[in-house]
């Protein structure tokens, strides 16, 4: 949920978003434009005139819970206007579109388009045939949010997918891959640089995929060279980025320049030959082995996590061993685990044999605690060194504390007093851990808050 303080003397809205990264960051970026256009933004309120949220259907259980929020504050706020857009709002607009009289539902096509709605008073243009996000054959550029309170900013560089694999609804719901030219980025980043930011995630649907649509055709290595050329002392971090489109070339601009995080999340999703072929993921094991040993070999304190899904069709006890063995044997830092839940529309939706509920439980727990010690054993070997670290928000008045974070993604706690209270980059050493939490003394703190 988008957080600001009320003001009753304008019409307040209120955002709410479900999802990934790149669904957050487009509730940010909707967020600023109806700031822009006069509303109080706010995180809850008694009578709210507008109520926007930004849905997921990647799973069933998302599907689901997308649509429990929806009846929810149709019921608790008759009186709202409510805009639902998002996955859920392309792939099944029927779901929501009964909901109340006063629903407006916005595809994929619709949303990019954003401000115009909210320019014509939210409604769309009289007459007008829904377009879906088969229309959507170019990126439309955003206006590009900060978040108030931190040092870290989001940019939304690339979206949609053209892959196919069998259990994702994403090219479904958000198109084909399309791309930001480079120099609506270096423009993006330019303003955040003047704002104070101290890191720039780079997000996308496909990020690997960004610039193979544009003209000339581009990769992302391209653009992070571009940008470190010109971007001063920002850091960049990518976020989830396939394995495929980890290059050697990608490799080796991480680990010769300090101003690209050292983190790699890798959407691996099984660690099983015959289970990634059903799945039609375009690598296999011995791959993503040699992957992740020439990430570590090039850059050693890198932080590497996995996306795994858990009870895929056909996923017997010797697949699900593989994967924890390749996970076991690759030098990662930690794991997003999540079970598989058929997705109606997608090829696996179709499939079996299914995995019974009771193995899926048990294997879930399995991966979460082996992530544990995953997590644990990186934080450990990486006490005694130093690094820089962005705040992930304002120092507690309580604790005196903030907690920032490493540029290969580790969560460190300390001691604002210890810090100018007007910078946002310290560096910091890792002193010791307390409570599975990493410690840290503050050495330095060179750069300034973001200006709100």
């Amino acid at each position: 949920m988008i957080r600001t303080k009320p003001n009753q003397s304008r019409k307040t809205a209120v955002v709410h978003v479900l999802g990934c990264k790149v669904n957050q960051t487009e509730a940010w970026a909707m967020a600023q434009i109806l700031r822009d256009r006069g509303y109080e933004v706010v995180s809850s309120s008694q009578h709210p005139d507008l109520i926007v949220i930004n849905t997921c259907c990647v799973t069933s259980k998302a599907e689901g819970k997308s649509r429990r929020l929806i009846n929810r504050l149709s019921r608790t706020f008759p009186g709202a206007q409510l805009v639902v857009t998002g996955c859920l709002a392309e792939v099944n607009p029927l779901a929501v579109e009964g909901v109340s009289k006063a629903v407006n539902v916005l595809g994929t096509f619709d949303k990019d388009h954003f401000e115009s709605f909210v320019a014509r008073g939210l409604v769309l243009p009289e007459g007008q045939e829904r377009l879906g996000s088969w229309n959507c054959c170019e990126f439309i550029d955003m206006v590009v949010p900060g978040i108030p309170g931190r040092a870290r900013a989001f940019l939304k560089i690339q979206d949609g997918c053209s892959h196919n694999c069998a259990y994702c609804i994403v090219p479904i719901a958000r198109g084909p891959s399309r791309s930001l030219p480079i120099g609506r980025v270096k423009a993006h980043v330019q303003y955040l640089k003047d704002r104070g930011y101290g890191e720039i995630v780079l997000t996308g649907i496909n990020l690997g995929g960004y610039g193979r649509d544009l003209t000339p055709s581009l990769v992302v290595e391209d653009l992070l060279q571009g940008l470190l050329e010109e971007a001063g002392d920002v850091r960049f971090r990518l976020s989830s980025i396939e394995p495929q489109d980890i290059t050697p070339r990608l490799i080796e601009l991480v680990a010769g320049q300090d101003r690209l995080c050292r983190h790699f999340h890798i959407p691996l999703q099984s660690g099983d030959d015959r289970i990634l072929k059903i799945m039609g993921r375009p690598y296999n094991s011995a791959s993503i082995k040699a992957l992740t040993e020439r990430i570590l070999r090039h850059i050693p304190d890198a932080c590497i996590g996995f996306d795994v899904m858990v009870g895929f069709p056909g996923e017997d006890q010797d697949a699900f061993r593989q994967t924890v063995q390749l996970i076991e044997h690759s030098g990662t830092s930690y794991l997003h685990v999540f079970p598989f839940s058929s997705r109606p529309g997608t090829a696996a939706a179709s499939m079996g044999p299914k995995v019974p509920e009771n193995v899926l439980r048990e294997r879930v727990q399995q991966l979460r605690t082996l992530s544990r010690t995953l997590k644990s054993s990186f934080f450990q070997r990486s006490l005694g060194k130093t690094f820089k670290v962005i705040p992930e928000s304002r120092p507690d008045p309580k604790t005196q504390t903030f907690v920032g974070r490493t540029d290969n993604y580790i969560p460190v706690r300390v001691q604002s007093t210890e810090t100018s209270h007007d910078s946002n980059a310290f560096f910091v050493f890792l002193e010791r851990i307390i409570d599975d939490e990493v410690h840290g003394i503050c050495l330095k703190a060179p750069h300034r808050l973001p200006v709100q």
